[in-house]
C-alpha cells in the first residue's frame, strides 16, 4: 500500500491540531478559584438578602421581597430618592415574627438596601440613624434606639423596625441583625 505524499496541507492540519490541543491543555493549568470565593462572588450577584427565620430564632416570616431602582418608591413613599441619589442598586424586605404560639407575636420589619458603593451606604446609614441611638453590644457598627436598629457591611445597609412592642422586642432586632452580619464577608 502506498501512502500519498506528504503535503503542505498536512503540516497545516497537523500545526492546528496542535494548537487545539494547547489552547484546551493551558487554561487548565491556571489556578482555580476557592469554592468559598465562588460562592461570595455568586451571593453578590444575586442581590441582598435576608438571613432564613430559623437562623434568627424567629417563628416565621414573610417572603422576602426585592426592589429596584424603579420600583423602591414604591415601598419607601418620599424616601427614594434620598436611596437613589446615593447610589441605591437593590433591597430586599421580609417581616419577622417572635415569640410562643398563640402568645402576639414580636414583629420586626427588616430591610436590606444595597449601593454602588461603601460611602453611599454609610450615608444612608448616617441618615438613618435614630437620634437616641446607642452602639449595639456585640454587633460592631450597629447602632439602635430599641425600636429601629441600623448595621452597615461593605455597601449594604441593615435597617430593622420594631413593628410591635413587647418583651423581647430589642433581642429580636439583635437577632436578626447578628445573624445578618455573619452572612457578610
Amino acid at each position: 500500500m502506498v501512502h500519498p505524499p506528504f503535503r503542505p496541507v498536512h503540516a497545516a492540519l497537523l500545526a492546528l491540531l496542535g494548537a487545539m490541543v494547547v489552547a484546551v491543555l493551558l487554561p487548565g493549568r491556571d489556578r482555580r478559584a476557592e469554592p468559598g470565593d465562588v460562592l461570595l462572588a455568586l451571593q453578590a450577584a444575586r442581590g441582598p438578602s435576608l438571613p432564613p427565620p430559623a437562623r434568627v430564632g424567629a417563628t416565621s416570616a414573610t417572603p422576602v421581597a426585592r426592589y429596584g431602582k424603579e420600583t423602591l418608591a414604591d415601598v419607601i413613599d418620599g424616601a427614594a430618592e434620598s436611596y437613589l441619589a446615593r447610589g441605591f442598586t437593590a433591597a430586599a424586605f421580609a417581616t419577622y415574627a417572635f415569640g410562643p404560639p398563640g402568645a402576639a407575636p414580636v414583629e420586626v420589619a427588616a430591610e436590606v438596601h444595597r449601593f454602588r458603593s461603601d460611602d453611599g451606604a454609610e450615608a444612608q446609614a448616617q441618615a438613618e440613624r435614630p437620634p437616641r441611638a446607642r452602639p449595639v453590644a456585640g454587633l460592631p457598627g450597629a447602632v439602635s434606639d430599641g425600636s429601629v436598629l441600623v448595621a452597615r457591611a461593605g455597601r449594604e445597609l441593615l435597617k430593622l423596625t420594631l413593628l410591635s412592642p413587647g418583651t423581647g422586642g430589642s433581642d429580636a432586632l439583635a437577632a436578626v441583625a447578628g445573624a445578618w452580619k455573619k452572612e457578610r464577608p
